[in-house]
């Protein structure tokens, strides 16, 4: 068997996207340039592509889009394409698609998000504010309301009203979650307040 037919069994169809890929995604360079680029990793080659956005008044402004497309065993070896890779995405992208090279897979990511909330309520808050700066994915997931209303139910003494819902849902349940006993009250008596006002203007209008 060979080498690449042995990193193609540990990347199971699970793991692939609706395009058959383990790594799809366009993004703008580092700047200065403003150049986008797109990754695209399958079970058997490395395409990194390069559309370049320069001044029309620049030599250079003609040139079509052009893209690296290697085996695994020949993307180890393309220092042309891993160069560009450091200049437009940075050297943690190409240590992250090294790392697709030799096997290495960044699982976590990939499982359901369902999965994900379970595992993320396990570890300790000061554990999610970290997780939650490692990457885009995991920022906007540590900051969920999905993932911070389950948080608050299950530490918060405040009881779940229809207020306390109606007030998570306008200012957040990570926001309530860290807004103290006394500031929460006083939010939720505002709430009560002026539904009650609203409650009794709708009752004049239809009477």
């Amino acid at each position: 068997m060979t080498t690449n037919s042995v990193k193609m069994a540990k990347f199971s169809p699970v793991w692939l996207n609706e395009h058959k890929a383990l790594v799809d995604y366009t993004d703008v360079a580092n700047a200065p340039s403003k150049d986008f680029y797109h990754v695209f990793v399958t079970p058997t080659q490395f395409i990194f592509r390069v559309w370049k956005i320069v001044p029309p008044t620049r030599a250079d402004s003609h040139v079509p889009p052009y893209e690296f497309k290697n085996t695994y065993e020949e993307f180890k070896h393309d220092d042309r394409c891993q160069s560009e890779i450091v200049r437009l995405a940075g050297e943690p992208t190409l240590n992250y698609l090294l790392g697709i090279e030799e096997g290495r897979l960044d699982y976590i990511c990939r499982i359901p998000r369902e999965a994900q909330i379970r595992i993320i309520l396990n570890l300790d808050l000061e554990d999610i504010q970290r997780l939650g700066r490692t990457c885009k994915m995991f920022r906007e997931l540590c900051h969920s309301c999905e993932l911070w209303e389950r948080i608050y139910r299950r530490y918060s003494e405040t009881p779940i009203t229809p207020e306390l819902e109606m007030l998570a849902a306008e200012k957040g349940w990570r926001r309530l979650f860290f807004t103290n006993k006394l500031q929460l009250q006083m939010q939720l008596r505002r709430l009560k307040k002026h539904e009650g006002g609203h409650a009794f203007v709708t009752e004049m209008e239809t009477a």
